[in-house]
Parts: C-alpha cells; sequence; structure tokens
C-alpha cells in the first residue's frame, strides 16, 4: 500500500526570507511552530478521494486547513485568502509555502470546505479548530482581537483642469 504524496514546497531562498523579515514573535510564525500540523494531515487526508495515493499529487491538507483558519482569523473569502497568502510573508509562511511559491487558488479552498461538509461535517472542522487553538493556548500563545488593513487602488474622480490651476499656482508661490 502506497503512502499518500503532496505537492513538494522547495525554494531556492529556503527560510532565509522569512528569516530576514518576519519577527520571530509573530502570531503566525509562533503559531505554525507549536502546532503539530502533521497530525492534522492524518485526520484530513480522509476526505481526499484515493487517501491522496493515487492520481496528481494534492496539496498536504495540513497546508490547506492553515489557509482556511487564515480564512477565519482575517475573515476573508477565499478569494481574498488567496492573495493574502501569494504577498503577505507572514501568512505565506504560515501557509507553509516557499517564498516564491502561488498559493492554491480560490476554486482549491472551496473544494476542499466542500469536501469537509459534504464527508465530515462542520463539527469536525470545528473540533480541529478548537483542538488548534487548545494546544496553541497550552504553549503559551496569545489569541487576541486582529486588525486587518487593506488597501485598494481606485480610479478618483478628480477635475483635472481644477487641479492643475492649483498645482500651477502652487508652483509660482514658490518659483
Amino acid at each position: 500500500m502506497s503512502r499518500e504524496r503532496f505537492k513538494p514546497q522547495h525554494s531556492f531562498f529556503g527560510r532565509f526570507i522569512y528569516d530576514q523579515v518576519i519577527p520571530r514573535d509573530h502570531f503566525l510564525v509562533k503559531l505554525k511552530e507549536t502546532i503539530p500540523w502533521q497530525r492534522f494531515t492524518y485526520k484530513l487526508v480522509k476526505y481526499y478521494r484515493s487517501q491522496a495515493r493515487e492520481g496528481r499529487p494534492p496539496y498536504d491538507p495540513a497546508l490547506l486547513l492553515r489557509m482556511l483558519l487564515v480564512s477565519y482569523f482575517y475573515n476573508l473569502s477565499e478569494r481574498q485568502t488567496e492573495e493574502m497568502a501569494d504577498y503577505h510573508l507572514p501568512v505565506k509562511y504560515f501557509i507553509g509555502l516557499a517564498v516564491d511559491e502561488k498559493a492554491p487558488d480560490h476554486s482549491t479552498l472551496i473544494a476542499v470546505k466542500a469536501r469537509l461538509l459534504e464527508n465530515g461535517s462542520i463539527e469536525a472542522f470545528e473540533e480541529m479548530l478548537r483542538e488548534i487553538i487548545t494546544i496553541a493556548q497550552e504553549k503559551g500563545v496569545q489569541f487576541g482581537s486582529v486588525q486587518v488593513m487593506h488597501s485598494v487602488r481606485t480610479v478618483a474622480d478628480v477635475n483635472t483642469e481644477k487641479d492643475e490651476k492649483r498645482q500651477n499656482k502652487k508652483g509660482q508661490a514658490f518659483g
């Protein structure tokens, strides 16, 4: 009987960039390093078709669980979670991605959630969340409110003629 095999997470950079940029006391770093994530891989692999032994190598279920946790902690949609995992280094590190690796897309997260609900139950997922939080608290990880800041580039409705006049006036005052 073959063992499950998952997509490898390798990077030319290793952990070097993460170690240089992310503070060791960051909440997500502490959470990643205190939880025995392999335990959850084995709990979740039963929801995979053929238990991840056949076909293309899937993502490690613990990686996807960590993505769902990010979604839960920061109250994000699946699309927002994918984007956060691609561009936010502490999140990328927590999830278990190489610094130069793209996150699983939002449709993968949707499929995992559906699989959990279809084959298991919301209670099974909630039990895993409780277990993760209990382990983390026992090991000293502090949970509190999370503040998320997100900026979006938007096109401003500006009267360009009026703005040019104002800029010219300002330039003349200093000239």
